[in-house]
């Protein structure tokens, strides 16, 4: 009898029918995390694209931050229960790698051919290549239409717009961002022609920090507060200068991507532009961005598949159609 048992075993092993750590009917089951909104119904959508061509694979999505994904993994991974691929931003990337808990891509040749070479670098860790480039952000302006027609080119522009739009009783400010956020500040210090760790941003030496033109940069930054923004700091917070762009009171903001969908939903009539040039100088401030990326979990039981399905993620195709869905600007060199 419990020889008839094992040949059993034995067919079904070689038939399909069981897979270590499957569901136990013939599937393969991938974990996908990934935020909601827009990111969930693209991948939703990927999935069942996915699934056209690998029908024994059953992907299950779970909504998790992008932000949040790595914490979540070093708890969930080790204990068995964490994704097999999920989304994370590039800064997260070395803590991802120093604690083991992603895979590398075995031919990044690809990446590196195809995409822009902010995706490359950011998708890279000491020479490795680990992440999927899925989107790259950044902040710009974005403008109410129907309250200034022309976006502002130079900040002294926007300055002369202030003194007809601005009305502290009522709220209203010509322009908004998270003031006391280094993400956006940093177009003060590099716009005055003080690249941060130098002209290539690898250079610890150049770090540039009290450098003259940052000081400039940072002065220029403290005078905007009489002038455009008569808001203390700690009152403006993302929730602030969203609802301010969106009730109409700030006719523009400086903010990403992210916030498009829900502009549309609202039904604003917006633009986005270039940052405002400094005085002084002659080109819009360089700013910082993002690279969006799929990892693959160093604890899928399924890495190959996991591994194929996130690079279906960044084919040509398949990037147009998330474009569609998030408006995040997507991979190729142009």
């Amino acid at each position: 009898m419990k020889k008839i048992i094992f040949v059993l075993l034995g067919v079904m092993l070689l038939t399909g029918a069981v897979f270590a750590g499957g569901t136990g009917e013939g599937k393969v089951q991938l974990k996908v995390w990934e935020s909601e909104g827009a990111e969930k119904d693209f991948m939703l959508w990927a999935a069942g694209e996915f699934k056209k061509i690998h029908p024994e694979v059953n992907i299950i999505y779970e909504p998790v931050g992008s932000v949040d994904s790595r914490s979540k993994i070093e708890l969930d991974g080790p204990a068995g229960v964490g994704a097999d691929i999920f989304v994370a931003p590039h800064d997260h990337l070395g803590a991802l790698v120093n604690g083991g808990h992603v895979l590398p891509i075995d031919d990044p040749s690809f990446i590196k051919n195809e995409f822009i070479d902010a995706a490359v670098f950011g998708s890279q860790y000491n020479g490795v290549t680990y992440g999927y480039p899925l989107a790259i952000e950044t902040y710009a302006l974005f403008y109410n239409k129907d309250a200034i027609k022309n976006p502002p080119k130079t900040w002294a522009e926007v300055e002369e717009f202030a003194k007809t739009w601005n009305n502290k009783a009522q709220n209203k400010f010509a322009i908004v961002w998270e003031v006391a956020n280094a993400y956006y500040d940093y177009i003060f210090m590099g716009g005055f022609g003080a690249p941060l760790f130098g002209p290539s941003g690898s250079d610890r030496k150049q770090h540039n920090l009290n450098s003259p033109k940052a000081v400039e940069g940072a002065k220029y930054f403290q005078t905007l507060r009489k002038t455009i923004l008569d808001v203390p700091a700690s009152d403006m917070s993302g929730d602030f200068c969203s609802s301010s762009f969106t009730e109409g009171k700030a006719a523009m903001v400086i903010v990403g991507p992210w916030k498009i969908n829900e502009y549309k939903k609202l039904k604003i009539n917006f633009g986005v532009a270039a940052i405002p040039v400094f005085p002084g100088q002659s080109t819009p401030p360089a700013s910082f961005s993002g690279i969006r990326l799929a990892f693959v979990s160093a604890y899928s039981n399924y890495p190959e598949i996991a591994k194929e399905f996130a690079r279906f993620l960044m084919s040509k195709e398949v990037l147009q159609k998330r474009y569609e869905y998030t408006d995040q600007i997507p991979r190729e060199k142009t």
